[in-house]
């Protein structure tokens, strides 16, 4: 499945936290920059990632 938290390629914390870190980054450069479809998708992309890998 997509974003397997049991993946053993995402057991390290930092690698959990890059993947959710850098569409957060992203989105907060896409909505600086006022385009609000980028913030949003990317803010999507980093909400669901993060729900996979840190949320039980």
């Amino acid at each position: 499945m997509l974003l397997d938290p049991q993946n053993p390629r995402l057991k390290p914390l930092w690698v959990r936290i890059l993947i959710v870190a850098v569409p957060l980054v992203l989105a907060a450069a896409g909505f600086d920059q006022g385009s609000v479809t980028v913030g949003v998708v990317f803010g999507l992309l980093g909400g669901f990632a993060f729900s996979r890998l840190f949320l039980p």
